[in-house]
């Protein structure tokens, strides 16, 4: 898989990708084109490509000295085909490369993915978060600093 940086001629495939993550509740903003355009603009997204093809996407966004996967979605055809790992090992490596200690995510229970998570190594953290009634899971992974 090759993975570059979006762009903002990736707005279309990247808006198509996150509305896969659509859940209906009030403020929901991280399949809007809006929100899209400004992470695209600030260089928060990576775009992951087979045979020349957006196939995943991840956005990476500096917290409290963290570093947090903001957003992570592969298209449905090319789900559960190792996508999403190789997208998460280059948020590790990305992070650890720019200093960071801990990557953390957090994912709506919604999208059933936590298990997914614990098997890139990620911790799950005593609590969980809410976001307008809706609860999400809170993950962590540190890096190893050697």
């Amino acid at each position: 898989m090759k993975l570059r940086l979006a762009n903002s001629g990736d707005l279309k495939a990247v808006k198509e990708i996150a509305g896969l993550l659509y859940i209906d509740m009030p403020d929901f903003v991280w399949d809007t084109e809006e929100f899209i355009k400004k992470q695209i603009k600030r260089g928060e997204y990576y775009i992951g490509e087979e045979n020349g093809k957006t196939a995943g996407m991840v956005s990476l966004r500096e917290r409290n000295g963290m570093l947090y996967i903001e957003t992570l979605a592969v298209v449905k055809d090319a789900q559960s085909s190792g996508i999403g790992s190789k997208l998460v090992e280059f948020a590790k490596k990305f992070a650890k490369d720019k200093g960071f200690k801990i990557l953390r995510t957090t994912s709506f229970y919604e999208y059933g993915v936590k298990d997914f998570y614990i098997k890139q190594g990620f911790r799950l953290l005593d609590e969980p978060g809410e976001y307008n009634g809706h609860k999400f899971y809170r993950l962590e992974f540190k890096l190893s600093t050697v």
